[in-house]
């Protein structure tokens, strides 16, 4: 059995919310740790209650299915759980959680979009690339933003302009003509989850949310 109580470390005052909304972001990562145990400790560790209580889900946004989407987790003790998103490559899973808005976190192997054909599939007319590190961070930040709009790839990520990938992430071009304007202010972060990996996680909030990184428990395997 696994102790999710131990999986994410810091399970104290200083970055849980207590049930009250906050702008706070955790991102928490690991290798080699089961998908939703991870993600259930997240949100346990968030909101200060025991792994126990919280269940997890999934819902698509554009069918109302539970058997696919993106991850959701309710807590018997919160009318409103905090919003949560996962991403695996390979042994890696990273979870985020937060009560800021709606969010979206990716992570991928470097050089993930070293594939011939990237631009073609995946870049705006405006987007300019010159290195596959340069490819695979544009593309976590895109994922990341698809994810916290709860569209995913049903909007081409090439009408989805973004800034240069060596520049901070922005959203420079959205394609409101054919989808909803994006609901307020966008966030997005890019994140250092350990060599061989590129992540990025975006929060849609009226207020920048301050961003916090723990690791989860090294070893800690799922039975």
């Amino acid at each position: 059995m696994i102790d999710e109580s131990r999986l994410v470390p810091g399970l104290d005052a200083s970055w849980h919310c207590d049930g009250q909304t906050c702008q706070v972001l955790v991102v928490s990562w690991g290798s080699g740790v089961d998908a939703r145990a991870l993600l259930r400790s997240a949100v346990a560790a968030y909101c200060a209650v025991s792994p126990a209580s919280v269940g997890t889900g999934s819902l698509c946004p554009r069918c109302g299915s539970n058997e696919h989407g993106r991850p959701l987790a309710r807590i018997g003790t919160r009318r409103t759980p905090p919003h949560v998103s996962l991403s695996r490559a390979g042994a890696l899973v990273v979870v985020a959680v937060t009560d800021a808005g709606p969010v979206g976190v990716d992570v991928e192997p470097d050089g993930a979009a070293s594939f011939a054909g990237f631009a073609d599939v995946a870049l705006h007319p405006r987007e300019h690339v010159t290195s596959d590190a340069d490819r695979t961070r544009t593309w976590v930040r895109k994922e990341s933003l698809l994810k916290a709009t709860g569209h995913g790839l049903g909007v081409d990520p090439r009408e989805v302009r973004l800034g240069p990938p060596g520049h901070p992430p922005e959203v420079l071009e959205w394609p409101t003509a054919r989808w909803p304007a994006l609901p307020g202010p966008v966030w997005m972060y890019d994140l250092e989850l350990g060599p061989g990996h590129v992540g990025a996680v975006t929060v849609l909030s009226a207020a920048r949310p301050e961003l916090r990184v723990r690791t989860a428990a090294p070893a800690t395997h799922a039975r």
